[in-house]
């Protein structure tokens, strides 16, 4: 063996460690790694399964979850007031359960809860064209890294008495 093709080996066996080092081993099982996994989106009506976020919305409206690991792991979800409506005021605090299935990807569903905040906001003012500015947090169990997930979105649409 040359000394040139001895080289070429070499990197080429150095490379290859490199790269397998850099790979963390929770990747190597395709679909399903284990982490920080999951996505939350609003959902209007006409409720979907559909991925798509949609940030303005009537009284009711769904939380969507989707790709979270599978095991006995829950989201806590946390409903505030947002500025202009209100400045980081609790409306409403809930726990859902997100672990059914393997994590699948975007698409994957593992949770969908509806919810109607109109009793919470009486007290605000809506702003006129958008209506009630809402902060969505979700800490989300058995991520890895950020556990926690934001969404800010307008709820629009309600009849408050």
């Amino acid at each position: 063996m040359t000394t040139r093709s001895r080289v070429g080996r070499t990197l080429a066996v150095g490379l290859a460690t490199a790269a397998a080092l850099l790979v963390p081993s929770s990747l190597a099982v395709a679909g399903n790694p284990a982490g920080d996994n999951g996505t939350v989106k609003i959902d209007g009506v006409v409720f979907d399964e559909a991925p798509d976020n949609q940030p303005h919305v009537g009284c009711v409206f769904q939380v969507d979850f989707y790709g979270f690991d599978k095991g006995m792991l829950n989201a806590t979800v946390t409903f505030e007031a947002h500025p202009p409506t209100g400045r980081d005021v609790l409306l409403e605090k809930d726990k859902i359960f997100i672990g059914e299935d393997e994590a699948g990807g975007g698409t994957d569903v593992d949770a969908q809860e509806t919810y109607d905040l109109s009793p919470f906001l009486a007290s605000y003012m809506a702003h006129p064209q958008q209506g009630f500015h809402v902060k969505l947090t979700v800490k989300a169990q058995g991520s890895i890294g950020a556990d926690t997930k934001y969404k800010t979105f307008w709820i629009q649409s309600c009849r408050i008495s």
